[in-house]
């Protein structure tokens, strides 16, 4: 059986954190918890419950990006009492999971995706979207696509989706900010630099550019990426957080196959040798 066998795992995320500590325990490691994000639902509630009435209005396609954004908007379709409208406006939709948190959530609320972007990037969706004609096939030019991303439209969207004439709905039902703790987020940038954590885990880009982002205004950024390099194992819960690794300048060692937590855990635990050395 895999076992961190003691190994101190850093916890960089906000939601599940706690799962996260039990899980990395259960694996004989010891859980280090820093949250370098934090998620604000009760900022965008009007947002939210805007993007549900854009769907029951009527879209030809709905697009998801997270597991997250998903369940905010079945959340804020209750609570304004059109549960059910909304359900049955995804239905009429052609619906379309960036990655598995995605299809995973929209699959608990009754709507397993038509699609799943391969691979599980913005690259992936516009693919999805454009390669089979698939916006023709949902109305042809003037096809009205809903989008839920994390944060700001990832540039390369409209540009893409630009020639199909396409109307593009766009929003996100929460916010994504910096640590509301930032002490936290300068004692574990310390215990990576002074070798106190084995691995530290990664689940959305924004946990990985906080990071460095807290790092460079202390002017400990380079030293940051060394020993994410060289001493302490990097691990992503999939493509677009491996990006984010990449883009500051650190090689993740792993890239959890099944995009899950429990499964990010499990392959960093097989990744060590049977016993610490």
């Amino acid at each position: 059986m895999p076992s961190l066998d003691g190994r101190i795992i850093a916890i960089t995320g906000q939601r599940r954190a706690g799962e996260m500590s039990e899980l990395v325990r259960r694996l004989g490691g010891e859980p280090y918890i820093a949250s370098t994000v934090s998620l604000r639902f009760e900022d965008s509630t009007q947002e939210a419950e805007r993007l549900v009435r854009e769907v029951i209005g009527g879209v030809d396609w709905a697009v998801f990006y997270t597991g997250v954004g998903v369940r905010a908007l079945f959340d804020a379709a209750e609570r304004i009492g059109c549960a059910g409208a909304y359900l049955e406006s995804l239905k009429a939709a052609k619906v379309l999971s960036r990655g598995r948190k995605a299809l995973r959530a929209l699959r608990e609320g009754g709507r397993p995706p038509d699609y799943q972007a391969e691979p599980g990037t913005t690259e992936g969706v516009i693919a999805s979207l454009t390669e089979a004609g698939e916006i023709t096939e949902a109305g042809g030019n003037g096809a009205s696509v809903f989008i839920q991303t994390p944060g700001a439209m990832p540039s390369a969207l409209p540009r893409a989706l630009a020639p199909y004439g396409v109307r593009l709905i766009h929003g996100s039902p929460y916010r994504i900010l910096p640590s509301e703790d930032p002490g936290a987020v300068s004692r574990l940038i310390g215990r990576l630099l002074d070798g106190g954590i084995d691995a530290i885990t990664f689940t959305s880009p924004p946990a990985v550019n906080n990071l460095f982002g807290a790092a460079d205004e202390t002017g400990q950024a380079e030293e940051l990426t060394a020993a994410l390099n060289e001493s302490v194992a990097t691990a992503s819960i999939g493509p677009v957080t491996s990006d984010a690794i990449r883009e500051n300048g650190v090689e993740p060692a792993l890239e959890a196959e099944s995009q899950r937590m429990g499964g990010l855990l499990q392959d960093l635990a097989r990744m060590y040798p049977v016993e610490k050395s």
